[in-house]
């Protein structure tokens, strides 16, 4: 009989698939720090349309299953302590998204991190599976982008932290700044760009 045995060195050879991550080994992060200019100052989470806010819409549809959700928001912890485990503000205002995502780092108690707006309107269902699934040995983040617009919805190992905290000093606040440092990758993902500001079906529902 043929023997069909294969030495562990050639087992070695095979490519193996990255371990699927889920989403009980991530703290989902909800930024709510932004000052709302383009939607007259107004706290965007506690906008309503149809009934909801704005938050409760984006956790309902897009939250479920995380190992805890924190949020980083400007004002009105109150009302996010109602649909968060943990809150806190916001200290270093008009620093842009990469404060608010270095804020939610520091606060993760889990290896990995998921992130989205308060303001998340439209999102493909399947956004956190195709996120988390890019991200590996050598892939620290990766972003949703939409129609080329780029946005804070992203997954992230707690390791970016430091590349985010060295922008931050450098003075350099912008989504695009990180993700043309080595490790960080995006992704287009259907519905991503769709918020508040870009949305005029949501307008018209307030």
């Amino acid at each position: 009989m043929e023997n069909r045995r294969t030495s562990v060195g050639q087992l070695d050879m095979i490519p193996q698939s990255p371990p699927k991550l889920h989403r009980s080994e991530f703290t989902l992060g909800i930024l709510a720090g932004g000052s709302g200019i383009r939607a007259g100052r107004r706290d965007k989470g506690l906008m309503a349309a149809k009934g909801r806010t704005l938050l409760e819409r984006t956790l309902e549809a897009y939250g479920g299953g995380f190992n805890e959700v924190i949020t980083c928001c400007r004002d009105n912890a109150w009302f996010y302590s109602q649909f968060s485990n943990r809150v806190f503000c916001d200290v270093k205002l008009g620093q842009g998204p990469l404060q608010g995502l270095s804020a939610l780092l520091s606060a993760t108690e889990t290896n990995y991190l998921a992130v989205l707006p308060c303001d998340q309107y439209s999102l493909s269902p399947n956004w956190f599976e195709q996120l988390s699934r890019a991200l590996g040995p050598t892939v620290t983040g990766v972003f949703a982008v939409d129609g080329g617009r780029h946005t804070p919805c992203c997954a992230l190992h707690r390791d970016a932290q430091w590349q985010i905290d060295t922008l931050l000093q450098k003075n350099k606040r912008s989504l695009m700044a990180l993700l043309d440092c080595e490790g960080f990758e995006q992704m287009v993902v259907p519905g991503a760009g769709m918020d508040i500001d870009h949305t005029q079906t949501l307008q018209e529902d307030l």
